[in-house]
């Protein structure tokens, strides 16, 4: 049983590293006065050269809706800052209830556009957190969007 736990925690541990890989980067700069070197640590660089993805808004609070409501469609508009096109390579949902639409087309840079998602709520309550996880190949290899609320 102890074995099981183990390695339980283990594998948590691996899948937590992995999605953190690429949402942080960091950068060093060496002053030229001094010769010191500072560690940068930027959710958003414009590294020339590579596409920015950059949402409008990256979590969706409904407060209190009603189950009624149900599905409920969320549009997480966003631009490409960077300086080449930007290709989202898939869109991976938390669960089974939710999916995701996105364009299947390079977004060039200074353009918009929008990953739309839909959840069911019909069979839930109380309070709900759902994921979408934005794999493309931006500065931030990953980006998570959120869409939580409370079911009446």
């Amino acid at each position: 049983m102890k074995k099981v736990i183990i390695f339980t925690c283990i594998a948590i541990g691996l899948v937590v590293l992995l999605l953190s890989i690429g949402t942080v980067r960091q950068r060093k700069i060496t002053l030229s006065n001094d010769k010191e070197e500072i560690l940068i640590v930027s959710d958003s660089l414009n590294i020339k050269g590579m596409p920015v993805l950059k949402f409008t808004k990256t979590k969706y609070d409904f407060g209190t809706i009603k189950r009624k409501d149900a599905p409920i469609t969320v549009v997480f508009e966003f631009r490409n800052e960077g300086d080449v096109p930007l290709v989202i390579h898939k869109v991976d949902v938390s669960c089974g209830c939710l999916s995701a639409e996105y364009p299947k087309q390079p977004v060039t840079p200074d353009e918009k556009s929008a990953i739309t998602a839909k959840i069911d709520i019909r069979d839930f309550t109380g309070a709900f957190n759902k994921t979408l996880f934005v794999k493309s190949n931006a500065t931030e290899d990953i980006i998570l969007l959120r869409i939580v609320g409370q079911i009446k």
